[in-house]
């Protein structure tokens, strides 16, 4: 009988599937992060861009920036600033720094408003230990 035995195949094949089906949820979990440059150095005081803005997030969810470090702003005001920084200049960089003890959602707003303006220079400011 000169058939193939076809049940080996199968078999592995099903094995693979299985190891996809495993595998694949793991891989999508990867988060893209689009991290700023840092500008080459350069003698020409042209090539530096301008004075960055700082935006500060306090620990009971309102923002502060550095043009204005004494006025507390509420998540909409903040808003309107940054997309009308966003809309003015478009290379403009953006430093995060927030509290230690202020909830995620309110330094991740901050980053949804920035990407959804097309901002890419974003960094966040830490103290080192």
């Amino acid at each position: 009988m000169a058939e193939i035995n076809v049940v080996p195949y199968i078999d592995v094949t099903l094995i693979l599937l299985i190891i996809f089906m495993i595998t694949a949820p793991i891989v999508q979990q990867a988060v893209t992060v689009d991290l700023p440059r840092t500008p080459a150095l350069s003698n020409n005081a042209a090539a530096t861009p301008g004075k960055p803005l700082i935006i500060t997030v306090t620990k009971e969810g309102y923002y502060k920036t550095s043009e204005a470090p004494k006025k507390i702003l509420s998540s909409e005001e903040i808003a309107v600033e940054i997309v009308a920084r966003a809309e003015l200049n478009p290379k403009q960089v953006f430093y995060i720094q927030g509290d230690k003890m202020t909830p995620y959602q309110n330094v991740m707003h901050i980053f949804v408003l920035l990407k959804a303006n097309g901002v890419a220079n974003v960094s966040l400011l830490t103290e080192p230990e």
